[in-house]
């Protein structure tokens, strides 16, 4: 929740949801206010029941599902004595269970991260910040020894944070969708880059923008998170609306849908008429 350009403590909120589908229910893990980590399932996708027991996690920022040969895990940064990156498998999604022998993933003063899996590869997009401009650097690593700092590259998106990335198999490429536009605009907006896997992901020549958008005048939209796990149709898009709330979109069509859709744009997406769809 780095939309206002700062992640201090403010409040009441819910931030930073991340989704995944298993067939039946949906699974969100979330921030809320207090740097608490609550857990939430659906039916639909839309509509959250909370859960009775949350907080499952204090200290818990940025978090962020991946699943990686059938299990579940949650990358969250913990900041109690330094700031770190810490990976939980969730397949029991209210007792999440520290992995990776128990050291960081990443460390260091970076925000929201995206990550998505190829092979036994890690792909991760982190969220930085200099001269006051959020931006995005790429590394890898491959499981199950992860350490993304070994290869963490210099600036390859400006102006940008809070990203999801998504493998494209059938067109062996990554589609990246982010924050954009803090630093030119003062309103975070949501839009869209491509790279293709054979390319040399760390030059910011790698990353193809588009002209795909979701915006509402003088309101921050960000975080945005379009799930894992079983793919349903429509696509559910989530995102983090003013800095405080969930709300939802709809594009009707798979992720290769919408990644052929960013590279031709333009393209439609249909808004929850009830947005936004989880508040504090």
């Amino acid at each position: 929740m780095s939309c206002s350009g700062t992640d201090d403590e403010v409040g009441p909120y819910v931030a930073e949801q991340t989704d995944y589908y298993d067939g039946i229910t949906y699974h969100r893990f979330y921030r809320y206010t207090g740097n608490l980590l609550g857990y939430a399932t659906s039916s639909n996708g839309v509509t959250f029941e909370k859960y009775a027991g949350n907080p499952i996690m204090d200290d818990s920022l940025f978090p962020y599902l991946v699943v990686h040969e059938g299990n579940r895990y949650l990358i969250v940064q913990h900041r109690k004595g330094s700031t770190a990156y810490y990976l939980y498998n969730v397949n029991d999604p209210t007792y999440p269970r520290i992995v990776n022998e128990g050291r960081p993933i990443l460390e260091g003063g970076f925000f929201n991260v995206g990550v998505t899996v190829v092979g036994n590869r890690w792909h991760m997009l982190v969220e930085g910040k200099a001269d006051d401009t959020f931006h995005l650097r790429y590394s890898w690593a491959d499981f199950p020894d992860l350490n993304f700092n070994t290869n963490i590259s210099a600036v390859v998106i400006n102006d940008a944070g809070n990203p999801y990335i998504s493998y494209i198999p059938s067109r062996d490429a990554l589609l990246a969708v982010y924050g954009e536009g803090y630093k030119r605009t003062g309103v975070w907006s949501v839009t869209a880059s491509t790279a293709l896997i054979s390319s040399d992901m760390s030059l910011a020549a790698s990353w193809r923008a588009s002209t795909f958008r979701i915006f509402k005048p003088g309101i921050h939209i960000a975080d945005p998170d379009l799930g894992c796990g079983i793919e349903r149709l429509p696509l559910i898009i989530t995102v983090g609306s003013a800095q405080n709330a969930v709300s939802t979109y709809y594009f009707l069509g798979t992720n290769l849908n919408l990644y052929d859709a960013i590279l031709a744009g333009p393209i439609q997406i249909e808004e929850d008429a009830k947005n936004p769809t989880m508040t504090w």
